[in-house]
Order: structure tokens, then C-alpha cells, then sequence
């Protein structure tokens, strides 16, 4: 934790030391420091001094404890804290672009727009609609997650009209194309979250 002179907490943060498979590595769960630069630095700074004899060091690998539960550090929520990471060598390892769609009614439901009808719903790297959860990223055919993806709004829209949220592997080769065809089907970006690792 990082306190203020008075003892006020300033900001916090939970870091892992597992021992995997003979390697010593270190991971920064979460940290939360309001977008205090200095508290976002001192602790940080906790992070790479305890690194000495680590094999490996990453940040924001695993879901995050809040809603919806991503792996990664948005980047336009969190700039200063982004920052920070930065100035301390860590760079970004894997990205994704966090996108949103409001919900809809059925077309030829004329009657008016009611709030949306139950929790937000994952739509899944593989194209298929879930509750909210880490989302899977698995290999599928472009053809195949552009069906599955129509279909899961469909359903999504027929059953209440559900917000629905979605990543993109953006080091993927398709990402461009995904991300066209997700626009085309009313998402819009909210964020870019990044796992970090120190080099």
C-alpha cells in the first residue's frame, strides 16, 4: 500500500510470487491508486525492486476482482497509471480491444425502447453469447465466428435486449477484420486493455 503523510491510503496493489514449474515468476494482479502519479510510482517502484531474482514479471495477466473481470489495464481509463508502468520498463504483451453494443429490441418491435432486459452478455472470441466471464480465445474460422457472432445477437436481441461486450485480440491477424465486422453490427469501442510484462 501507498500512504499519504497522515496515513492515508493512496493506493494498493496485489502481487503474486509463484513458483510454476521450476520458475520463479512475479505478477501484478490489480492496482488501484485513484491516477495518484506518485502513488501509482512508489508502488510500481515495490514491484520491480522485489523483482530482483524473478525469472519473469508481468501485470494484469488474470481477470481483474470488479465487473466485467478482464484481464488487462484499460488504457484510456487508467493513463497515468499506464504511464507509470511504462517509465519502469514494463511493455505490452498482449491487447485487446474492449468493445460495447447496446441493447436492441427484435426488428419490428415497434413498441418503445425499455431499458435492457437482464445482465450484459459476454460475446465470446468464438463468436457464441454467454454471461459474463473471462472470454475465451480460441481459434475459430473467420466464416464460422462471423455466424456465430449473428446469430448470438439475434438471440440476445429476440430475449430482451441485452448489452452485449466483446474483446479483440488485437496482435491476432484477423484483428482488423473482426473489428469491421463487429463495428458493422453496432459495437463501439470502449477502451484498449493491455497485460504488461517487465523487460
Amino acid at each position: 500500500m501507498a500512504h499519504d503523510g497522515f496515513g492515508v491510503v493512496l493506493g494498493a496493489m496485489a502481487l503474486h510470487r509463484p513458483a510454476a514449474t521450476g520458475r520463479l515468476t512475479g505478477s501484478v494482479a490489480w492496482l488501484h491508486c485513484r491516477e495518484n502519479q506518485e502513488a501509482a510510482r512508489t508502488l510500481v517502484r515495490a514491484v520491480v525492486e522485489d523483482s530482483a531474482g524473478l525469472t519473469a514479471v508481468t501485470a494484469f495477466t488474470d481477470p481483474g476482482p470488479l465487473e466485467p473481470g478482464l484481464p488487462g489495464l484499460p488504457l484510456h481509463d487508467r493513463p497515468v497509471t499506464t504511464e507509470v508502468f511504462a517509465e519502469a520498463g514494463f511493455r505490452t504483451m498482449d491487447q485487446w480491444l474492449l468493445l460495447h453494443r447496446p441493447g436492441r429490441h427484435a426488428e419490428g418491435d415497434n413498441g418503445p425502447h425499455l431499458p435492457a432486459g437482464g445482465p450484459t452478455r459476454w460475446i465470446a472470441a468464438g463468436g457464441a453469447a454467454h454471461g459474463l466471464h473471462r472470454p475465451a480465445r480460441p481459434t475459430v474460422a473467420l466464416a464460422k465466428w462471423r455466424d456465430r457472432l449473428r446469430g448470438s445477437l439475434e438471440r440476445l436481441d429476440q430475449a430482451g435486449g441485452s448489452d452485449a461486450l466483446t474483446t479483440v485480440d488485437l496482435l491476432a491477424p484477423d484483428a482488423s477484420v473482426r473489428c469491421h465486422l463487429l463495428e458493422q453490427a453496432g459495437f463501439t469501442e470502449v477502451d484498449l486493455l493491455r497485460s504488461l510484462a517487465l523487460t
